[in-house]
């Protein structure tokens, strides 16, 4: 079994609106341990709902990651996401479109 550690997305803002597509992992491998961090760059308290969608599935209550959380004026929130196989996406928004920026911090592709 190899471990890769590579860059997997460039940081990302979420909407406002609904989930959408925020990382697809069409690595051919399984991501283990990514980890990222959302942050809040506006000057009111943001919530942030992710979800981590089996392939070709829906976003729905038994794939949410992080439901509705609260991230503080110009603050930030530090979150591990579940593993994600081939396909699988992470998807999310927020309270206030533009204004949470998803970075990732790390994470590395068994394959």
């Amino acid at each position: 079994m190899a471990v890769m550690l590579s860059k997997l997305f460039v940081p990302v803002q979420l909407g406002g609106s609904s989930a959408a597509v925020l990382y697809t992992n069409s690595t051919g491998g399984v991501i283990k341990n990514l980890r990222v961090r959302l942050t809040n760059t506006s000057g009111s308290a943001v919530a942030v709902t992710l979800y981590a969608d089996v392939a070709a599935t829906a976003s729905s209550a038994a794939n949410c990651c992080l439901s509705a959380e609260s991230i503080a004026a110009n603050d930030h929130l530090d979150l591990d996401i579940p593993t994600l196989a081939n396909g699988d996406t992470l998807r999310g928004f927020a309270g206030t479109g533009s204004v949470i920026t998803m970075h990732e911090l790390g994470g590395a592709i068994v394959s």
